[in-house]
């Protein structure tokens, strides 16, 4: 296994655990992010080939963080939904910022949707209670972990392929 696979393992690996957490508990706990800034860090001493330098990574980050914990104060994005996309977006330089951010959104519209589904699904065939339990299918939380995986991955795979070179 080259060293690129390895941390590019890793970060799937970090991601998924982030997911599965998400899905399970609609929490993402802060080791998780902290592991990813960790292999960051350890992928830019070992040589890890990026693509930008380390200061568009750090802005990046900080723009991501500031842009996540705005979303978390007005309550539209967890904290542990914003500590792991800044992570996420440590690992990209800001040229594939937008390409991070599509993926993401893309992806977490399409969890909301099939969500959302689901619920209405479960209610109308299952729930025969009163209206206020229909009202509450908007107001159930997402496990945006998904999409913030789902993004990292596509884009890592996008920005710094799989093959050893």
């Amino acid at each position: 296994m080259t060293d690129l696979l390895a941390f590019q393992v890793a970060f799937v690996a970090i991601l998924l655990l982030a997911t599965a957490s998400d899905i399970h508990s609609l929490r993402i706990p802060n080791l998780l992010p902290a592991l990813m800034i960790l292999l960051f860090l350890a992928a830019w001493v070992w040589g890890f080939p990026f693509r930008d330098p380390i200061w568009s990574h750090l802005a990046h980050f900080a723009l991501a963080l500031a842009a996540g914990m705005a979303l978390f104060h007005f309550r539209w994005f967890g904290g542990g939904d914003a500590k792991l996309y800044a992570a996420v977006a440590l690992w990209f330089g800001l040229g594939d910022a937008v390409l991070l951010l599509l993926l993401t959104a893309l992806t977490g519209a399409l969890v909301v949707v099939v969500r959302m589904l689901f619920h209405i699904f479960r209610a109308l065939a299952f729930d025969s209670g009163p209206p206020e339990h229909r009202r509450r299918l908007f107001e159930r939380k997402i496990p945006y972990g998904i999409a913030i995986a789902a993004g990292g991955i596509v884009t890592l795979l996008q920005t710094y392929p799989w093959s050893p070179s």
